[in-house]
Protein backbone atom coordinates (compact mmCIF):
# COMPACT_ATOMS: atom_id res chain seq x y z
CA UNK A 1 0.00 0.00 0.00
CA UNK A 2 2.79 2.36 0.77
CA UNK A 3 4.90 1.51 -2.48
CA UNK A 4 1.77 2.15 -4.65
CA UNK A 5 0.96 5.32 -2.56
CA UNK A 6 4.55 6.31 -2.96
CA UNK A 7 4.19 5.56 -6.58
CA UNK A 8 1.31 7.81 -7.46
CA UNK A 9 3.15 10.59 -5.68
CA UNK A 10 5.77 10.12 -7.96
CA UNK A 11 3.68 9.82 -11.60
CA UNK A 12 1.88 12.81 -9.96
CA UNK A 13 4.80 14.91 -9.91
CA UNK A 14 6.36 13.75 -12.99
CA UNK A 15 2.87 14.64 -14.94
CA UNK A 16 2.98 18.09 -13.42
CA UNK A 17 6.35 18.82 -14.13
CA UNK A 18 5.91 17.91 -17.17
CA UNK A 19 2.38 20.17 -17.95
CA UNK A 20 3.96 23.09 -16.59
CA UNK A 21 7.46 22.87 -18.82
CA UNK A 22 5.68 22.62 -21.86
CA UNK A 23 2.78 25.55 -20.28
CA UNK A 24 6.00 28.25 -19.15
CA UNK A 25 7.42 26.70 -22.30
CA UNK A 26 4.84 27.52 -24.94
CA UNK A 27 3.84 30.64 -23.36
CA UNK A 28 7.37 32.07 -23.34
CA UNK A 29 7.27 31.82 -27.27
CA UNK A 30 3.64 32.95 -27.58
CA UNK A 31 4.57 36.42 -25.76
CA UNK A 32 7.86 36.65 -27.88
CA UNK A 33 6.31 39.21 -29.99
CA UNK A 34 6.28 41.81 -27.05
CA UNK A 35 8.97 43.88 -26.38
CA UNK A 36 9.58 46.02 -23.06
CA UNK A 37 12.28 47.96 -22.07
CA UNK A 38 13.49 48.01 -18.31
CA UNK A 39 16.61 48.78 -15.90
CA UNK A 40 18.14 46.53 -13.27
CA UNK A 41 16.91 48.11 -10.07
CA UNK A 42 18.51 51.67 -11.65
CA UNK A 43 21.17 49.30 -13.31
CA UNK A 44 21.26 50.48 -17.08
CA UNK A 45 22.88 48.86 -20.08
CA UNK A 46 25.51 51.80 -20.30
CA UNK A 47 26.99 51.14 -16.81
CA UNK A 48 28.05 47.79 -17.44
CA UNK A 49 30.02 49.46 -20.80
CA UNK A 50 27.21 48.57 -23.36
CA UNK A 51 24.94 50.63 -25.04
CA UNK A 52 21.44 51.78 -24.20
CA UNK A 53 19.69 53.64 -21.06
CA UNK A 54 17.74 50.43 -20.85
CA UNK A 55 17.43 46.76 -21.27
CA UNK A 56 14.99 45.33 -24.04
CA UNK A 57 13.66 42.08 -23.93
CA UNK A 58 11.09 40.36 -24.95
CA UNK A 59 8.25 39.18 -22.64
CA UNK A 60 8.43 35.80 -22.95
CA UNK A 61 11.42 36.12 -20.86
CA UNK A 62 9.39 36.23 -18.62
CA UNK A 63 8.15 32.92 -18.80
CA UNK A 64 10.84 31.44 -20.13
CA UNK A 65 13.43 31.23 -17.19
CA UNK A 66 10.71 29.14 -15.80
CA UNK A 67 11.62 26.23 -17.97
CA UNK A 68 15.32 26.16 -16.87
CA UNK A 69 13.63 26.06 -13.13
CA UNK A 70 11.79 23.23 -13.48
CA UNK A 71 14.42 21.49 -16.02
CA UNK A 72 16.95 21.41 -12.35
CA UNK A 73 14.35 19.86 -10.83
CA UNK A 74 13.04 17.44 -13.31
CA UNK A 75 17.03 16.62 -13.29
CA UNK A 76 17.30 16.33 -9.84
CA UNK A 77 14.40 13.69 -9.26
CA UNK A 78 14.29 11.92 -12.82
CA UNK A 79 17.56 12.77 -15.01
CA UNK A 80 18.58 13.62 -17.78
CA UNK A 81 16.59 11.07 -20.18
CA UNK A 82 13.04 12.30 -18.43
CA UNK A 83 14.39 15.79 -19.31
CA UNK A 84 15.23 15.19 -22.95
CA UNK A 85 11.74 13.62 -23.26
CA UNK A 86 10.09 16.86 -21.79
CA UNK A 87 12.33 18.86 -24.16
CA UNK A 88 10.99 17.26 -27.66
CA UNK A 89 7.22 16.70 -26.12
CA UNK A 90 6.91 20.84 -24.96
CA UNK A 91 8.80 21.28 -28.78
CA UNK A 92 6.25 19.12 -30.66
CA UNK A 93 3.49 20.65 -28.87
CA UNK A 94 4.93 24.10 -29.70
CA UNK A 95 5.12 23.30 -33.30
CA UNK A 96 1.48 21.59 -33.61
CA UNK A 97 0.26 24.28 -31.88
CA UNK A 98 1.81 26.59 -34.71
CA UNK A 99 -1.00 25.80 -37.54
CA UNK A 100 -3.80 26.74 -34.72
CA UNK A 101 -2.57 29.81 -33.99
CA UNK A 102 -1.41 30.93 -37.65
CA UNK A 103 -5.10 30.35 -38.68
CA UNK A 104 -6.32 32.55 -35.80
CA UNK A 105 -4.45 35.33 -36.66
CA UNK A 106 -5.76 35.23 -40.51
CA UNK A 107 -8.96 34.71 -39.59
CA UNK A 108 -11.61 37.24 -40.44
CA UNK A 109 -12.17 39.58 -37.06
CA UNK A 110 -15.08 41.00 -35.91
CA UNK A 111 -14.83 43.57 -33.14
CA UNK A 112 -17.95 44.52 -31.11
CA UNK A 113 -15.72 46.93 -28.84
CA UNK A 114 -17.01 50.42 -28.82
CA UNK A 115 -14.08 52.09 -30.38
CA UNK A 116 -12.43 49.44 -31.46
CA UNK A 117 -13.13 48.88 -35.42
CA UNK A 118 -12.43 44.84 -36.41
CA UNK A 119 -9.51 46.20 -38.88
CA UNK A 120 -6.90 47.56 -35.98
CA UNK A 121 -8.58 44.33 -33.88
CA UNK A 122 -7.31 42.15 -36.64
CA UNK A 123 -3.92 43.95 -37.20
CA UNK A 124 -3.14 43.88 -33.27
CA UNK A 125 -3.87 39.99 -33.49
CA UNK A 126 -1.63 39.55 -36.30
CA UNK A 127 1.34 41.70 -34.20
CA UNK A 128 1.32 40.09 -31.07
CA UNK A 129 0.33 36.02 -32.19
CA UNK A 130 1.84 36.44 -36.02
CA UNK A 131 5.31 35.40 -35.12
CA UNK A 132 7.80 35.20 -38.12
CA UNK A 133 9.22 32.03 -39.48
CA UNK A 134 12.37 32.83 -38.23
CA UNK A 135 11.82 33.71 -34.62
CA UNK A 136 9.57 30.22 -34.33
CA UNK A 137 12.60 28.03 -36.01
CA UNK A 138 15.10 29.95 -33.99
CA UNK A 139 13.59 29.86 -30.71
CA UNK A 140 13.30 25.87 -30.95
CA UNK A 141 16.63 25.25 -32.35
CA UNK A 142 17.56 27.39 -29.31
CA UNK A 143 15.45 25.99 -26.72
CA UNK A 144 16.48 22.38 -27.85
CA UNK A 145 20.15 22.57 -27.72
CA UNK A 146 20.25 25.32 -24.43
CA UNK A 147 18.29 22.22 -22.89
CA UNK A 148 21.22 19.58 -23.70
CA UNK A 149 23.71 21.83 -22.52
CA UNK A 150 22.23 22.42 -19.39
CA UNK A 151 21.27 19.08 -18.56
CA UNK A 152 24.69 18.08 -19.32
CA UNK A 153 26.57 20.82 -16.86
CA UNK A 154 23.75 19.95 -14.35
CA UNK A 155 24.79 16.78 -14.19
CA UNK A 156 28.14 17.31 -13.99
CA UNK A 157 28.46 19.51 -11.32
CA UNK A 158 26.03 17.22 -9.24
CA UNK A 159 28.95 14.51 -9.27
CA UNK A 160 31.77 16.74 -8.92
CA UNK A 161 29.60 18.28 -5.54
CA UNK A 162 28.46 14.66 -4.75
CA UNK A 163 24.67 16.17 -4.90
CA UNK A 164 25.28 18.58 -2.88
CA UNK A 165 24.98 22.50 -3.48
CA UNK A 166 21.68 22.31 -5.35
CA UNK A 167 22.11 25.85 -5.99
CA UNK A 168 25.77 25.86 -7.75
CA UNK A 169 24.76 23.22 -9.91
CA UNK A 170 21.49 24.81 -11.04
CA UNK A 171 23.23 28.08 -11.43
CA UNK A 172 26.31 26.54 -12.74
CA UNK A 173 23.97 25.38 -15.51
CA UNK A 174 21.70 27.83 -16.32
CA UNK A 175 24.45 30.52 -16.84
CA UNK A 176 26.23 28.09 -19.18
CA UNK A 177 22.95 27.81 -21.03
CA UNK A 178 21.07 30.70 -21.34
CA UNK A 179 24.23 32.41 -22.60
CA UNK A 180 24.32 29.93 -25.78
CA UNK A 181 20.83 29.93 -25.43
CA UNK A 182 20.90 33.94 -25.77
CA UNK A 183 23.11 33.78 -28.84
CA UNK A 184 21.82 31.24 -30.79
CA UNK A 185 18.29 32.58 -31.02
CA UNK A 186 19.53 36.12 -31.66
CA UNK A 187 22.08 34.77 -34.34
CA UNK A 188 19.66 32.53 -35.94
CA UNK A 189 16.15 35.14 -35.95
CA UNK A 190 17.96 38.28 -36.89
CA UNK A 191 20.68 37.51 -38.54
CA UNK A 192 21.91 33.96 -39.65
CA UNK A 193 18.23 32.92 -41.32
CA UNK A 194 16.87 36.50 -42.50
CA UNK A 195 20.59 36.60 -44.66
CA UNK A 196 20.30 33.11 -46.03
CA UNK A 197 16.35 34.26 -47.14
CA UNK A 198 18.03 37.10 -49.01
CA UNK A 199 16.35 39.34 -46.51
CA UNK A 200 19.31 40.46 -43.76
CA UNK A 201 17.69 41.89 -40.51
CA UNK A 202 20.73 43.33 -38.82
CA UNK A 203 24.47 43.13 -38.92
CA UNK A 204 26.31 40.86 -36.91
CA UNK A 205 27.56 43.37 -34.34
CA UNK A 206 24.58 44.61 -33.53
CA UNK A 207 22.90 41.48 -33.43
CA UNK A 208 25.57 40.65 -30.80
CA UNK A 209 25.13 43.76 -28.68
CA UNK A 210 21.27 43.07 -28.52
CA UNK A 211 22.51 39.11 -27.32
CA UNK A 212 24.98 40.45 -24.58
CA UNK A 213 22.24 42.80 -23.59
CA UNK A 214 19.65 40.00 -23.30
CA UNK A 215 21.97 37.66 -21.06
CA UNK A 216 22.62 40.30 -18.80
CA UNK A 217 19.05 40.17 -18.04
CA UNK A 218 18.49 36.09 -18.16
CA UNK A 219 22.03 36.09 -16.11
CA UNK A 220 20.94 38.17 -13.02
CA UNK A 221 17.31 36.82 -12.82
CA UNK A 222 19.08 33.28 -12.53
CA UNK A 223 20.53 34.68 -9.30
CA UNK A 224 16.98 36.32 -8.41
CA UNK A 225 15.40 33.05 -8.72
CA UNK A 226 17.87 30.92 -6.95
CA UNK A 227 15.35 30.69 -4.02
CA UNK A 228 12.34 29.88 -5.97
CA UNK A 229 14.36 26.73 -7.17
CA UNK A 230 14.79 25.59 -3.18
CA UNK A 231 10.88 26.49 -2.66
CA UNK A 232 9.71 24.00 -5.51
CA UNK A 233 12.56 21.41 -4.48
CA UNK A 234 10.90 21.98 -0.91
CA UNK A 235 7.80 21.41 -2.35
CA UNK A 236 8.86 18.19 -4.21
CA UNK A 237 10.34 17.14 -0.93
CA UNK A 238 7.04 18.13 1.26
CA UNK A 239 4.93 15.91 -1.38
CA UNK A 240 7.25 13.16 -1.43
CA UNK A 241 8.27 12.70 1.91
CA UNK A 242 12.18 13.23 2.66
CA UNK A 243 13.41 9.32 2.41
CA UNK A 244 11.24 9.11 -1.09
CA UNK A 245 12.83 12.09 -2.36
CA UNK A 246 15.96 11.35 -1.55
CA UNK A 247 15.43 7.58 -2.95
CA UNK A 248 14.02 9.16 -6.41
CA UNK A 249 17.07 11.43 -6.57
CA UNK A 250 19.38 8.27 -6.14
CA UNK A 251 18.02 6.58 -8.54
CA UNK A 252 18.08 9.40 -11.06
CA UNK A 253 21.65 9.47 -10.51
CA UNK A 254 23.02 5.75 -10.34
CA UNK A 255 26.26 7.35 -11.46
CA UNK A 256 26.99 9.73 -8.22
CA UNK A 257 29.65 8.60 -6.05
CA UNK A 258 28.25 7.31 -2.69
Amino acid sequence: METSRAGSRRETLLLASLALFTGFFVAANFLGNKLWEFTLFGLAPKHLGLEGETFVATAGILAFPLTFVLTDIVNEYFGRRIVRSFTWLAIAVNLVLQPVVVASAKARTVSFTPGLDSETAHRAYEIAFGATWTITVASLVAFAFAQFVDVAVFSWLRRKTGGKMIWLRAQGSTVVSQLLDTLVVIYLAFYVLPALAGDPHMEAGAAGRIALTNYVYKFALAVVMTPLLYFVRGLVVAWLGKEEAAQLASEAHPEDPQ
